[in-house]
């Protein structure tokens, strides 16, 4: 006789889309699921499915995975090295690309074997286990449709603040960039896949039903949504999907998270400015057009010029992400990305130090880099008396110039200073220890 379990699906630190999907596809299924961010709550279920975002939670959570009782999944970005997951947490299962068709395989096979091992799903593709001392994969799992059902929806929904939004949603799958550092088009593959735009506005409607005011569309880069070309967009698809996304929500609470600086047009602006908060974010990166190719950007600093120069003609706040320390970058690299910065007067920045994801080409690069190559773990003479690297070093170098050549220039206060200067500190700590347990997958 089966079995119907009881499913918890677990996000650590805050409702990721993923989580809420697996959720509703599980209740949809007609299984009894409960939604839980931390891991505060006692869980008391047959299967869990836990969702990781970073490599960095494969560290920080292994006694709160090792207490939990009942049958442990791990899904998620994190999975692209099952070998690390199953290395680092004590859990049973590890579901390999895109889970929706796989989680509900793993829940009928538990639902006729309700005391499995990890090795009785070997017939099973998209799943990895340990066999032993090894580890076995049997796969990725099969693409998931997009024509999605309702994602469930937590009761406090609308305290969430994900980067200024309460979720972001999917309205897409792929990325035909080829960052060595990003790992959505190695999770999701290079070819875009949309969601069709009626099951989206549904989806939104839903959200707004049960509470959420801000969200942001996600899926590798935005502008991306409705093309079916290889490094193409498809204007009036993304256009359609502002315009009626913002009819539900107000221009004021829809966010675009992010847009390539290749990938633009002035139709693409125009919309951002007219149904969206009026912000668009760019990878930037480097201001060193050797550093963007080795990194495999796609995209050079004229590029980066002409992008921005673009959204302010249609009055288009602009943001920027900059990656410090990616390997190979020298003293004149980073000076260049530095003038960069100031000649782009963005009005918001982001840097970072250059964090390896386990199966991204940087990953794998740093893999095979020893830390005494690598300036992550090399002592800054500059900031010696802080106990920086010169990764660390140069992080907070442009940290501090960018509040001086913003679009609004904030004094460099002691306390602001000293904010940046945690800031650092974390980000450094945090990317080492992903770094070593990169270079060492046992437990920590």
């Amino acid at each position: 006789m089966s079995h119907k379990p009881n499913i918890t699906v677990l996000t650590p630190e805050f409702y990721s889309y993923g989580a809420l999907l697996i959720s509703g596809l599980i209740q949809r299924h007609g299984y009894n699921v409960n939604l839980q961010k931390g891991f505060e709550q006692k869980i008391e279920a047959d299967i869990v499915f836990i969702s990781l975002q970073s490599t960095i939670h494969l560290l920080n959570y292994q006694e709160e995975v090792e207490n939990i009782d009942g049958f442990k999944i791990v899904g998620g970005p994190v999975t692209l090295s099952p070998e690390l997951v199953l290395e680092c947490l004590p859990v049973d299962l590890v579901v390999v690309g895109e889970g929706e068709n796989t989680i509900y395989n793993i829940i009928k096979f538990f639902e006729n074997n309700p005391n499995p091992s990890g090795s009785d799903f070997k017939h099973l593709s998209g799943v990895a286990f340990k066999d032993g001392d090894k580890t076995l994969v049997t796969g990725k799992g099969s693409l998931a449709s997009l024509d999605k059902h309702l994602s469930m929806v937590p009761e406090n929904i609308s305290s969430e603040n994900i980067r200024g939004a309460n979720v972001y949603l999917e309205t897409h799958r792929g990325c035909p960039g080829n960052c060595g550092f990003c790992g959505v088009p190695c999770f999701f593959g290079r070819k875009v896949r949309s969601r069709p735009l009626e099951d989206i506005l549904k989806e939104v409607k839903h959200f707004l039903r049960n509470g959420a005011q801000r969200i942001a569309i996600s899926g590798g880069t935005g502008s991306l949504y409705g093309s079916n070309k290889f490094k193409n967009v498809d204007d009036e698809a993304f256009v359609e999907l502002l315009r009626e996304i913002s009819n539900l929500t107000g221009p004021k609470n829809l966010t675009i998270p992010d847009i390539r600086a290749d990938l633009i047009s002035d139709d693409i602006f125009e919309a951002i400015n007219k149904y969206t908060n009026g912000w668009v974010f760019f990878g930037i990166e480097s201001g060193s057009d050797r550093v963007l190719k080795r990194m495999k950007k796609g995209i050079n600093v004229d590029q980066i010029l002409e992008a921005v120069h673009m959204a302010r003609e249609h009055n288009i706040k602009t943001a920027g992400s900059f990656i410090v320390a990616y390997p190979g970058e020298e003293e004149e690299d980073f000076q260049a990305t530095v003038d960069l910065a100031d000649e782009l007067m963005l009005d918001d920045y982001f840097i970072s130090i250059a964090e390896p994801i386990p199966g991204t080409d940087l990953g794998n690069e740093i893999l095979n880099l020893s830390l005494e190559d690598n300036i992550l773990f090399q002592k800054s003479q500059k900031y010696a008396k802080h106990d920086l690297s010169i990764a660390e070093e140069r992080a907070l170098d442009l940290m501090m110039e960018s509040y001086i050549f913003r679009s609004y220039p904030v004094p460099m206060t002691q306390t602001l200073l000293k904010n940046l200067m945690d800031e650092v500190k974390s980000q450094g700590t945090h990317i080492k220890r992903v770094t070593e347990l990169i270079k060492n997958p046992i437990k920590k």
